[in-house]
Formats: C-alpha cells, sequence, structure tokens
C-alpha cells in the first residue's frame, strides 16, 4: 500500500506532490480517515524549504488531495 499528497504550502503558495512509501521509515496515513501521519520525520516544501509536518493540524490543512492504493 502507498500514499501520495498534493500539497499546497501555506507558507510560499508550492503546489507538489510527495509520495510515502511504507518500508522507508515513513509511516503513510489516511487523512480523511483520521489516522495520523508520521510526524517525526520532516516533510519539507521543495521550494521554501520550511517543514510541513510539525503537527498534524498543520500537514492536514496543506493537503489538497490524498492518493492510496494497494
Amino acid at each position: 500500500m502507498g500514499t501520495a499528497y498534493k500539497i499546497h504550502c501555506k507558507h510560499c503558495g508550492a503546489r507538489f506532490d510527495h509520495y510515502m512509501q511504507p518500508g522507508y521509515g515513513i509511516l503513510p496515513a489516511c487523512v480523511g480517515c483520521g489516522e495520523t501521519v508520521e510526524t517525526e520525520t520532516a516533510i519539507r516544501c521543495p521550494a521554501c524549504r520550511r517543514r510541513l509536518n510539525a503537527t498534524q493540524e498543520e500537514f492536514n490543512r496543506q493537503i489538497e488531495v490524498t492518493y492510496q492504493w494497494d
């Protein structure tokens, strides 16, 4: 199973895709189901390099689309 996000950075306005694959030290999450996103491993905006997942709430505000597959 994999998870990818389309993210809109609230700090600089950049839009980008972020891919999370199990087995690489990051836990996938289903934002719509209320499960948690890994907050120990930083997800950074490629434009401004700001950390986007310091808290679950901050990360959820920046998600535009969540894709999941088996």
